[in-house]
């Protein structure tokens, strides 16, 4: 299966542009490989979500005691009825 790719236009800095040549150069590849190859660097990966304890929190099924907590959020905040 073929990945898709978008065409794209951007305007580089002089000094930007200088140094993807350059790199492009010394590994023999296309300008456009290296901004590929910087911006894959840059995304997340699937285990920076793995090793964060924020994204495990709810991945256990835990619970705070509070039954139909999303619908009647203001009771148990407030104390009040809606």
């Amino acid at each position: 299966m073929a990945i898709k790719t978008h065409r794209t236009q951007i305007y580089l800095k002089e000094e930007q542009y200088r140094y993807l040549r350059q790199q492009a150069e010394k590994k023999k590849a296309s300008i456009a490989e290296i901004v590929r190859e910087i911006i894959d660097e840059r995304l997340p990966k699937e285990k920076d979500y793995k090793d964060n304890p924020l994204f495990s929190i709810g991945k256990d099924g835990f619970s705070m005691g509070r039954r139909k907590g999303s619908i009647m959020h203001d009771d148990h905040i407030y104390r009040q009825k809606k």
